[in-house]
């Protein structure tokens, strides 16, 4: 069975050269670690091990506010040229989704066209809010407009908290106890949640009705909470012209990954909420393991038709992939 999954991460030779910044305690992972840098022999040794075809790579944190806005653009634009190389190297195996520089509006569009236009790129990957703004900001909402426009997704990822938030969140805590809650045990989904909420609840969807977003980790808590928010956040939101419930939104605008969560129940309620045909096999690589991924995805208790579905058919789909030529890298 074909397997492609979509929130596969590296950290360009850019980025090490030029950000220029500590992130200090938020520092979980070495960056210039090789299954984090390399787009080559050791990734695709991973991928093979644990039977993955093809990974949709994404620059993991390619700007973040410190980072001078001009340097931003040199991270994204060399980095999503450093990726268009792998995936030309090795067009069976990889795609890729642009990394773009947040904190300048019009230089993300340049770039963003370029990207899809000119490398070819399935989409656009967004590290969380900018300068403390969400996508449905005017000076950012642009962005959506062009994806929209292009006729490709945006995945919305997870991004560093800010100093505030971790302050009155997360203070007199152990170190690593307070970026773990502040990060991937907690503070990244809620806040991920959150800014999808915002898109709906704004219009967002209502405005650019073919937008279609991707978020992670089962749905960034949302699935379990949806029939609520649905009721307490529809009413209100329809009063300022909303034209669909959330839960209507969220059905025909929002694609969810499996990345990074391994687990049975949050599968079932994931699919049980938004049906089998908008949920997508990822891994979250190289911070949790293929042959992890690979693992859960053949034990997922599921007819083959719709393990199928959430292992490559829906992502062929949603990003335009042609079906896979008679051999692949299955094991």
């Amino acid at each position: 069975m074909r397997t492609i999954t979509l929130e596969e991460h590296f950290v360009s030779q850019a980025f090490l050269e030029l950000a220029g910044v500590d992130l200090g305690p938020q520092q979980a992972v070495d960056m210039s670690a090789a299954t984090v840098t390399d787009l080559g022999e050791r990734r695709l040794a991973d991928m093979d091990a644990a039977g993955i075809d093809m990974q949709i790579l994404s620059h993991v944190l390619p700007t973040f506010d410190p980072i001078p806005v001009d340097r931003q653009l040199a991270i994204a634009s060399r980095a999503n040229d450093q990726v268009a190389e792998a995936v030309s190297a090795h067009p069976d195996r990889f795609a890729a989704f642009a990394a773009l520089p947040m904190g300048d509006t019009p230089a993300a569009l340049r770039e963003l066209d370029r990207a899809v236009s000119e490398l070819g790129f399935k989409g656009v990957l967004v590290n969380g809010r900018e300068d403390g703004r969400f996508l449905d900001d005017p000076v950012l909402f642009p962005i959506l407009e062009r994806a929209a426009a292009l006729h490709v997704p945006l995945y919305l990822h997870p991004g560093l908290p800010t100093e505030s938030i971790r302050r009155e969140y997360y203070s007199n805590l152990p170190p690593e106890v307070a970026y773990a809650l502040a990060a991937p045990a907690w503070g990244w989904h809620a806040e991920t949640g959150l800014h999808l909420l915002r898109l709906i609840a704004t219009g967002t969807f209502d405005r650019l009705p073919n937008l279609q977003i991707v978020i992670g980790h089962m749905g960034e808590m949302l699935p379990f909470m949806l029939d609520r928010v649905d009721a307490y956040l529809t009413p209100p939101a329809r009063k300022n012209g909303l034209q669909r419930s959330v839960a209507e939104t969220f059905s025909s605008n929002v694609w969810v990954t499996t990345s990074g969560m391994f687990s049975a129940g949050p599968l079932l309620l994931l699919i049980d909420v938004i049906g089998i045909d908008r949920v997508l096999f990822s891994v979250d690589y190289p911070f949790c393991a293929t042959t992890q991924g690979r693992d859960f995805l053949d034990a997922m208790p599921l007819r083959t038709a719709d393990k199928a579905k959430i292992s490559h058919r829906n992502a062929q789909k949603l990003l335009d992939i042609p079906p896979a030529p008679g051999n692949n890298h299955t094991t």
